[in-house]
């Protein structure tokens, strides 16, 4: 035989195209995929729906095994929080908020009306939190105008909230709300932490 193969240049040439052939046909069946391998790459998981009914309320005692356990997942760094947050929950003065989709409780906010120095009106953010699952949906952002308008109908000028030194999201978060920083304050946390004081002026009419 000759260094064509049994059959020659030609049929060389022949089972090459047969082989080109069977492979196209593979490519383009009309199969479903069963697999993400399957998928063209880069592949994306689908993105959380953002455009979500909520409803706000003042919290009750019915909720605070909820916000006990909320605060003791997403702020246990810091101190024992759940404890914290439960107590001051029961201060008078001291306003909680539910934020709730389908009846479901999805996170809370705490806010501390207070008269400072200057005869400037200011209130304090003192927690908020989304639970973990549910973060990326728009929920927090909300949940914080939300608060910022509980502010505005007391009449209160400036909002102030403290976030951990080391918590860049939450400076993120804040920043883009309109929040600048003004400075640090040392062993702010019980665990020892300091915090960044941050500030928004808020308008009567936003």
């Amino acid at each position: 035989m000759g260094r064509g193969g049994r059959f020659g240049k030609y049929g060389e040439h022949k089972r090459f195209e047969r082989l080109r052939l069977s492979k196209k046909r593979g490519f383009i069946s009309d199969r479903k995929p069963n697999s993400l391998a399957s998928l063209s790459y880069p592949w994306r998981a689908p993105k959380k729906p953002t455009h979500v009914k909520l409803s706000f309320r003042k919290a009750n005692p019915r909720d605070l095994p909820f916000l006990a356990e909320l605060s003791g997942h997403v702020f246990s760094a810091y101190g024992r929080y759940d404890e914290i947050i439960a107590r001051w929950a029961s201060f008078p003065h001291v306003i909680t908020v539910v934020v709730e989709e389908e009846d479901q409780p999805r996170g809370f906010a705490m806010i501390n009306p207070t008269i400072e120095a200057q005869n400037l009106p200011k209130g304090e953010l003192m927690a908020i939190a989304v639970a973990p699952e549910h973060q990326g949906r728009t929920i927090g952002t909300r949940l914080l105008k939300y608060m910022e308008g509980l502010f505005r109908n007391l009449g209160i000028e400036e909002m102030i909230i403290h976030t951990a030194s080391i918590n860049r999201a939450a400076h993120r978060f804040f920043e883009r709300n309109g929040f600048i920083q003004k400075g640090w304050v040392a062993s702010y946390y019980p665990m020892g932490q300091r915090a960044l004081e941050m500030s928004k002026m808020l308008t009567m009419n936003p």
